[in-house]
């Protein structure tokens, strides 16, 4: 073995000692590790810092490794390849799980086709400036690389806001902007399979007809449920949707452990019934992109959530 596999090799143990010291809580992947390090042949290796409760640090270092992988011999790599995967599958879930109690407040949906012909990153700007915490994209007109211009838009205007940034229908887009969120609806591209698309640590929502459809969707890797119609709309297609009424909200909260969103003609009047069914979030079409001010409509929306809150 020439020097710089040794280098690798080495390296790569180190790497594994660290991932240890973040899997404290998780005895089985701790084993995993350990014998894997063992059977490369380097015993733990304690002059490294630990990586603690760092999930950021430890993903870089468990997506590192993977590539080291091809260094080892070919058994040693057939067992680190499933080990290391499901490390770094395990640490993602954790900083996703960090990142879904942004899901907190008025969660705004833009559409070329409910903006009153104004852009959407206009529309957006103006809800993020009366302080919305979340912005979806949802284009059912445009051709993708076009929605991917605007898609790339509003994620850099989420990141200036530290709003969360969700992409609606398109992991292949979601994944190319660098969205935080992806939204799918029941009859879209599956969970796995979107999953497998994404950034590990890229989350998922998906749309939920109330507990028969929330209750199936909470078992997969879902990090957030959206539940409507709540009450009678016309927007976004939901206007075949029998209103399911606030009292939903409260029994999906009570059956699951993802934050709930609220959505379906809510609001001014309404909200603060949804936020003291349970939503974490409220979602909104047309009270803010249909307003003469949608900073002005997503301030008071905002005021309202929050009172319902106190």
């Amino acid at each position: 073995m020439n020097t710089y596999a040794e280098k690798q090799i080495s390296a790569l143990a180190a790497g594994i000692s660290l991932l240890e010291g973040y899997f404290t809580e998780l005895p089985e992947m701790v084993t995993d590790l350990a014998s894997l390090r063992q059977t490369i042949g380097i015993s733990r290796i304690d002059q490294f810092p630990r990586v603690g409760n760092d999930p950021e640090t430890a993903l870089k270092i468990a997506t590192s490794l993977q590539t080291a992988v091809v260094f080892l011999d070919e058994e040693s790599a057939a067992l680190a390849r499933p080990i290391l995967a499901q490390a770094e599958q395990v640490i993602a879930a954790d900083i996703r799980v960090r990142i879904a109690p942004k899901l907190d407040g008025i969660y705004v949906i833009v559409d070329p086709e409910a903006t009153r012909g104004r852009p959407v990153t206009d529309v957006a700007r103006q809800s993020l400036e009366g302080g919305a915490t979340v912005v979806q994209l949802r284009d059912k007109l445009n051709d993708k690389g076009d929605i991917l211009k605007s898609a790339r838009g509003l994620k850099a205007l989420c990141d200036e806001y530290d709003a969360l940034f969700v992409m609606n229908d398109h992991a292949d887009l979601a994944r190319a902007s660098d969205a935080h969120v992806l939204h799918v609806g029941q009859t879209d591209l599956p969970i796995p399979e979107a999953r497998d698309i994404l950034a590990p640590t890229q989350l998922i929502g998906n749309s939920n007809n109330g507990l028969d459809q929330a209750l199936p969707s909470s078992r997969q890797s879902v990090d957030y449920l959206a539940v409507g119609a709540i009450y009678a709309t016309t927007t976004m297609g939901k206007s075949g949707r029998s209103a399911l009424g606030p009292e939903e909200i409260t029994r999906v909260k009570e059956a699951v452990t993802q934050p709930i969103v609220a959505i379906g003609g809510i609001n001014q009047t309404n909200i603060a019934d949804v936020v003291r069914a349970g939503a974490d979030s409220v979602c909104v079409v047309s009270a803010v992109t249909f307003a003469d001010d949608p900073e002005s409509a997503t301030r008071e929306l905002v005021n309202l959530y929050n009172d319902a809150r106190s």
